[in-house]
């Protein structure tokens, strides 16, 4: 749990949600990726990252699409850019730097097309997939339109 890291480290956990879009699409789509950016409060910390499909996106199979690969961040000031940083090694952060952690999406399972499209839907109205996404892979606006 958050409370629990953030109790025994001298961290905050800003942010941690599901990452929209990123699942690959098919009759049972992939899960989601999950962010997570996490401040160091009041010290420099060294970090170590050891995240897979950076590169390569996660394979979907039996027709189902790619999910999207991960990515890892640090924030260093209160602009908001970001900086990559690679996938495997380790790093110093400052204080008041925050690593932002994106873990891959899912690849798919079965064709898009056999998807039920009241399931399609019910991922766009909770927001885990975006109209634009839905149209690319789903072939139809949720829009109506």
């Amino acid at each position: 749990p958050i409370e629990a890291l953030e109790i025994a480290y001298p961290l905050r956990v800003e942010r941690y949600e599901l990452r929209p879009d990123s699942s690959g699409a098919g009759r049972w789509r992939g899960g989601l990726g999950i962010r997570r950016d996490i401040r160091v409060v009041g010290h420099r910390a060294r970090l170590s990252l050891l995240g897979e499909r950076r590169i390569t996106r996660p394979y979907g199979v039996l027709g189902g699409e790619p999910g999207e690969t991960g990515s890892d961040f640090i924030i260093t000031d209160g602009d908001g850019r970001e900086q990559r940083v690679k996938g495997k090694g380790s790093i110093t952060l400052e204080p008041d730097w925050i690593i932002s952690i994106r873990t891959p999406g899912g690849g798919g399972y079965g064709s898009p097309s056999e998807r039920p499209k009241e399931l399609v839907l019910k991922d766009y109205r909770e927001g885990r997939i975006s109209a634009e996404y839905v149209l690319r892979h789903y072939g139809f606006d949720p829009r109506g339109g």
